[in-house]
């Protein structure tokens, strides 16, 4: 298993991939009428989308945090 250390990076990996996959399969699925074409091409769109995701997430995650923490009232 992944030491609790890297929990941050393991949660941006697995949110990114989640993400870049749903984001390039809509985006691919709007652009593209034919259903073949769009699983030919998806997995490659994915990896490049992957690529940007993932160290947007690492910047994004905590300034996203920090933000919502500044905006929520304790109770």
């Amino acid at each position: 298993m992944i030491p609790r250390r890297f929990q941050f990076h393991t949660f941006s990996f697995f949110m990114s991939l989640a993400m870049s996959g749903v984001m390039s399969l809509a985006m691919l699925s709007i652009e593209l009428a034919d259903v073949i074409d769009v699983i030919k091409q998806w997995p490659g769109a994915w990896g490049i989308s992957m690529l940007v995701a993932f160290p947007v997430s690492m910047v994004i995650v905590p300034v996203t945090q920090k933000l919502v923490s500044r905006i929520i009232i304790s109770e």
